[in-house]
């Protein structure tokens, strides 16, 4: 004699199926944030290259007189300024990373030349 198969029923796999779905949605969710962040993460690493060597390239020089400057990166814009106060330069560089709302400010004072 032949015992009954056991076999899943409709409800049990409708249940199943949108378990899977919902799991799928949260792992695309948790991917798309994971590249939002490396793309952030890159950005700044971008700025601070950009940031360390102009604080190098102002090192290497005396201060005859206030200068600034502008730029556009592939990782957003910079606008910078650097200023004499005694024997120093005081460096303000303002980045605006693109997909973000406030600009990475970052000040430094670096020794000039005599």
């Amino acid at each position: 004699m032949l015992k009954p198969r056991r076999a899943l029923s409709l409800v049990e796999v409708v249940v199943a199926l949108a378990v899977l779905g919902v799991s799928m949605a949260a792992l695309a969710l948790a991917l798309a944030g994971d590249h939002r962040l490396r793309s952030l993460a890159a950005a700044n690493a971008g700025a601070a290259r950009n940031a360390r060597a102009r604080l190098e390239l102002l090192a290497t020089r005396a201060c005859p007189g206030d200068t600034a400057g502008a730029q556009t990166e592939p990782w957003g814009a910079e606008v910078w300024r650097a200023v004499v106060n005694g024997r120093t330069w005081r460096l303000t560089d303002s980045l605006m990373l693109r997909r973000s709302t406030a600009p990475l400010v970052i000040e430094a004072r670096v020794a000039c030349i005599e």
